[in-house]
């Protein structure tokens, strides 16, 4: 009997460190885990370019914010957009921000990677409750030479969910571009493009519209926005 109790014993001591491995390897597990996608991941030795452009049809002057630090503080009217690429650090689900001119509280949070060594336009898009903020990676590398570089991107709320983006005689140059999507580049020779949408596999426009000039050899982003049918909207920003 002392021998069985002997043995009874050792199995449940054997269970009992068993249990509490597991237990321990559980708590290692939750805590890389938490580690790893924990926010602000910033990789100090690293660093990214961004453009910051405010696409919301109606809000007021924003301020952006990457990580609780101020990146645009004076404030980008609606379809307005930074002059120039703003060089910040790098990292892994960085909180984004867009904050009214004057206020603590977010107009639109979000987060986002950021790759050493990358560059991204960020947009403010919609207004109220559907306000939001998406982010693109750029390619500035140089464009055929003597030609624009453009990449089409569709954020208007109150467009179809997909559409079609054609030349003002009707010459297809994107194709069932989805909502909060951009399209591949396009090549597009030098002067003012004229511009028709409209809902995908349909014919009737939602609108026609003249963006300004294009000038060889650079990279243009061409944006759809309205949050309401009235405002329905191309823009074009530049990037070199």
């Amino acid at each position: 009997t002392k021998t069985t109790l002997l043995k009874i014993t050792i199995i449940m001591k054997n269970k009992s460190l068993l249990k509490s491995m597991l237990g321990g390897l559980a708590i290692l597990a939750l805590t890389t885990s938490l580690t790893s996608c924990k926010k602000n991941d910033v990789d100090e030795s690293g660093s990214a370019k961004i453009k910051v452009i405010n696409a919301s049809s109606a809000s007021a002057d924003q301020g952006f914010y990457l990580a609780n630090s101020a990146v645009v503080q004076g404030g980008l009217g609606s379809g307005e957009a930074s002059d120039d690429y703003i060089l910040t650090n790098s990292g892994k689900n960085l909180v984004t921000e867009f904050r009214t001119v004057g206020s603590s509280t977010p107009y639109a949070t979000g987060k986002s990677d950021f790759d050493n060594g990358k560059e991204y336009s960020v947009f403010l898009v919609g207004e109220g409750q559907s306000a939001r903020i998406k982010v693109y990676t750029d390619d500035n590398s140089a464009p055929t030479s003597g030609q624009a570089k453009v990449k089409f991107i569709h954020l208007s709320d109150a467009a179809p969910a997909n559409v079609d983006v054609k030349r003002g005689d009707g010459t297809p140059l994107v194709a069932n571009l989805a909502r909060d999507n951009a399209s591949n580049y396009v090549t597009i020779e030098p002067g003012i493009l004229r511009l028709q949408v409209s809902q995908n596999g349909q014919s009737a426009n939602l609108g026609e519209f003249s963006l300004s000039a294009f000038q060889a050899n650079k990279i243009y982003t061409v944006y759809i926005t309205g949050s309401t049918a009235n405002n329905i909207a191309v823009r074009q920003i530049t990037h070199n």
